[in-house]
């Protein structure tokens, strides 16, 4: 089974298939390939899907259980081998990763070999204080991808006019010249969740 083709106008065929893949490779990010691979899979059994789950899923905590500090030390304490997760039940035996523990070990949570090329990202602070956490280009390749797969079921894709409200400042202020003309020419406008009003909504 496939997905059903998109009824797409030229422009947004440029955008979506030559404008917006040269900007995600000149970031050096695999959204494209991501992309497609997710509208692959999503049609798969859920055994299928179920067994790549828990193969990337060991493989997951096997790279951070010797590479990162805080989970190094952690999977250490508790004797926890990601070798012998057979199901997310498995999970368990984990503690819950917190905002607290996410400010006390900020650094130890960094990957080694990634550190340069993360990028600083924050929640709203709705809970009283915002939280600092860092993330790297595959999880935004994989954040964007998803996003793009999501909006191609409703038959809107990159290019086609989108309005965009959100709430974190860090991304707000970086809104410079270079990424107003990529909006502008992606047909995409951001709004300022936290400075809505009704004349601005109107």
């Amino acid at each position: 089974m496939t997905a059903p083709a998109l009824s797409r106008s030229l422009y947004t065929a440029l955008a979506a298939d030559v404008m917006f893949p040269l900007h995600e490779q000149l970031k050096r990010h695999d959204t494209v390939r991501i992309r497609r691979e997710m509208e692959e899979t999503q049609w798969w059994s859920p055994e299928r899907l179920q067994a790549v789950q828990l193969q990337r899923l060991q493989a997951l905590l096997s790279e951070i259980g010797t590479q990162v500090p805080y989970y190094a030390r952690l999977f250490a304490e508790l004797r926890f081998d990601p070798r012998g997760v057979q199901s997310l039940d498995d999970l368990q035996r984990l503690p819950f990763l917190t905002k607290s523990l996410i400010r006390a070990h900020t650094e130890d949570l960094k990957h080694p070999a990634h550190r340069q090329a993360l990028s600083r990202f924050n929640t709203g602070g709705s809970s009283g204080e915002p939280l600092v956490f860092f993330i790297g280009k595959e999880r935004v390749s994989h954040d964007v991808a998803a996003k793009w797969r999501a909006t191609r079921w409703w038959g809107v894709d990159i290019g086609d006019p989108e309005m965009v409200v959100w709430g974190s400042p860090i991304e707000l202020g970086a809104q410079d010249r270079l990424r107003a003309w990529r909006d502008r020419l992606l047909r995409t406008e951001l709004l300022q969740a936290f400075e809505m009003s009704e004349a601005k909504l109107d």
